[in-house]
């Protein structure tokens, strides 16, 4: 027993005619009746009866009607999911995110992403970029947003956007008063810093070190709110992404200070285990993320992105 035979038993059952049926699926009439004398020889019981030159429906093919109602329902349930999802307007996607991406990058694309693909649940989770390297590894998260540079080769590397890491200070601050300040008058300053561990220090203190300035640690702070709220307070200066204080100098609650002869930039990456199998959903979300980066945030300086598998 097989679909096409239940359809083509449907079909006889609803138009209580061989002949009928055979039209309507564009078939001859020997073969509909060859296909329902299959489906009674693997029954072992007749499936209709003549009466009065009508056909009639027997116990055993009133039973197999409501099943054969019931599966291919099913089967056409099954056949719209696949097709949503091949269409990628149903799905669920996990991402992860580091701080910078999770706060202040991911949220505004994936609202876009769900306002064009309602269909679509997405899940993501904000944690360190070691930890999402380990999930992306286990399979736990499809793919994540963090800032670079990833070299390990485990994983698939794609270019989003330049994420240039910022001086700021308070709008009180003496910096503010200077179009730039200089690395020199860096020197000194109580700077303040997330915990260890985060990328964004490592790339901040190991770009300082080599351009020889050595600001005072005034204080190691748990994430880049913590640290905002304690520059905003005048409590020293701070290097963070530039994503992470838009709406703040927007409010003229934080100034970005530039400093001549010093750049720190990064690739925000989306980062993904290789040889990993991807929805449809995850597809129209890489081809997306990259599409949305062009259009509102810093382009990765022309940088390609390869398709994802």
């Amino acid at each position: 027993m097989n679909f096409h035979q239940l359809e083509i038993f449907r079909a006889v059952v609803e138009r209580r005619s061989f002949t009928d049926a055979a039209f309507d699926l564009r078939r001859t009439q020997p073969a509909v009746s060859l296909q329902v004398k299959a489906l009674e020889r693997k029954f072992g019981l007749p499936l209709f009866e003549r009466s009065d030159g009508k056909l009639r429906l027997t116990q055993a093919g009133e039973a197999l009607y409501r099943c054969a109602i019931s599966i291919l329902h099913s089967k056409d349930e099954a056949q719209r999911a696949i097709s949503e999802l091949a269409a990628a307007t149903k799905g669920k996607l996990i991402l992860g995110a580091n701080t910078t991406g999770g706060m202040y990058l991911l949220p505004r694309i994936v609202r876009v992403f769900i306002e064009a693909q309602p269909g679509t649940e997405i899940i993501f989770q904000i944690e360190s970029t070691e930890w999402l390297y380990q999930q992306i590894l286990q399979s736990a998260v499809d793919m994540a947003l963090v800032g670079g540079p990833t070299e390990d080769r485990r994983f698939g590397v794609e270019p989003v956007c330049v994420d240039q890491v910022v001086l700021i200070a308070s709008p009180s601050h003496p910096f503010t008063r200077a179009a730039k300040i200089t690395l020199g008058e860096l020197k000194g300053q109580p700077l303040i810093l997330p915990a260890q561990g985060s990328r964004t220090r490592r790339l901040v203190e190991r770009k300082l070190k080599e351009a020889g300035a050595n600001p005072r640690v005034a204080m190691q702070l748990s994430g880049t709110e913590a640290v905002k709220k304690a520059v905003e307070a005048n409590l020293g200066v701070a290097f963070v992404s530039q994503f992470a204080v838009e709406r703040e100098c927007s409010l003229g609650a934080l100034k970005i200070i530039p400093v001549q002869r010093f750049r720190l930039t990064r690739h925000m990456e989306l980062v993904y285990r290789k040889q990993k199998y991807f929805s449809p959903v995850a597809r129209r979300f890489q081809e997306f993320i990259h599409l949305y980066a062009h259009d509102h945030l810093v382009p990765p300086n022309k940088a390609r992105f390869k398709p994802l598998g």
